[in-house]
């Protein structure tokens, strides 16, 4: 299993865009990907709809 993290304390540094495209990219290669948008302002599911929602997001 390989771990890849994309980090900044900065915002608008496209963290969310790049996770994105290379988890689609990793995805499409037959690689079995985790995404994961811990940031305050998790957009990533709006890259990748949500199956089901966890009610109190990545704290439960």
């Amino acid at each position: 299993m390989r771990v890849i993290s994309i980090d900044s304390s900065k915002g608008g540094v496209s963290k969310t865009t790049t996770t994105a495209n290379l988890g689609g990219l990793l995805a499409e290669a037959g690689y079995c990907t985790l995404l994961i948008d811990l940031d305050t302002q998790p957009t990533l599911s709006s890259y990748y709809p949500l199956a089901h929602d966890a009610p109190a997001g990545s704290t439960s």
